[in-house]
Formats: structure tokens, C-alpha cells, sequence
């Protein structure tokens, strides 16, 4: 098997903007956004390298004959399982229950981003990343973060 390449990639170096809620010593920020420079390149380096990684194994996947035939079975049971779904929806029963479904699952996904907000919201007043909920258990906060894609 080849050994995979390192495919180094363009990707822009991130600036800190906006106000923060705590200034650090501009050395520590400084040194938080080197780190935050070498981060972003090694995870697009890293990108890289699994998508060549998950190429190479694909390739090797699709060169054998047991697997081949697995997915052609997969294709044709997949072909069936969508004629069956399309005769259910005509039933006027499975549309509704299908239509509860949706509404539900659209109102647990409001219920989560509503929470979330409050939920930092809780954190940027208090600091703790701990919350006793209404049952009277204590409960951590998993905050995270991510690196928006770039602005024009």
C-alpha cells in the first residue's frame, strides 16, 4: 500500500475580532492565537489526510468480490424499500402519523435551541459550568465552539 502524501491546503489565518467577555494579557491572547494558527492548519493537513486515507479504502473495498455483492444486493433492497414507501404514502393513516412525526421532531429541535441559549445564557451569568436541575441532580455544561467559515 502507498504511503498517503501530505497534502498541504490554503486555509486563511483566523483573526480575533469583536469584544471578549474578559481581556487576557495580550501575551497569553498572543499565544492563544499561534496556537489557534497551528490548529487550523494541522486540522486541514489532517483533513487532507483522511480523505485520501478513506479513498484508499474505498478503492480496496470496491476491488473485492464479497463486498461487490453485498452492495448490489444492498442496491436492489434498497429499490424495493423505496417502492414500499412510496405505496405508503398513499395511506391517508401513515401521512398522518408521518405528519405528527414531523411536527414533533421540528418542536424537540426549537425545545434544544431555545435550551441552548438559555443555557449559555446561565453560563455568561454565573460562570459555572455546573446546574442543578429540576430533580435536584447536578449536571455539567458542555460548551462549544467552532471556527465559522470566513467573511468576505
Amino acid at each position: 500500500m502507498a504511503e498517503p502524501t501530505s497534502i498541504k491546503s490554503e486555509i486563511p489565518t483566523p483573526t480575533v475580532e469583536g469584544p471578549s467577555t474578559r481581556p487576557a494579557p495580550v501575551s497569553e491572547t498572543g499565544t492563544t492565537l499561534d496556537s489557534i494558527h497551528r490548529l487550523v492548519i494541522e486540522a486541514g493537513e489532517t483533513r487532507n489526510q483522511v480523505a485520501a486515507i478513506r479513498d484508499q479504502l474505498k478503492d480496496v473495498m470496491e476491488n473485492n468480490p464479497e463486498y461487490r455483492a453485498i452492495i448490489d444486493e444492498m442496491k436492489d433492497l434498497t429499490k424495493k424499500r423505496a417502492e414500499a414507501k412510496k405505496a405508503l404514502a398513499d395511506d391517508k393513516d401513515y401521512q398522518v402519523v408521518s405528519a405528527d412525526l414531523d411536527d414533533l421532531r421540528l418542536k424537540l429541535k426549537d425545545i434544544h435551541e431555545i435550551l441552548s441559549q438559555h443555557l449559555v445564557l446561565y453560563y455568561n451569568q454565573t460562570n459555572s459550568t455546573k446546574l442543578i436541575d429540576s430533580n435536584g441532580e447536578t449536571r455539567s455544561l458542555i460548551l462549544s465552539a467552532k471556527l465559522g467559515k470566513t467573511e468576505a
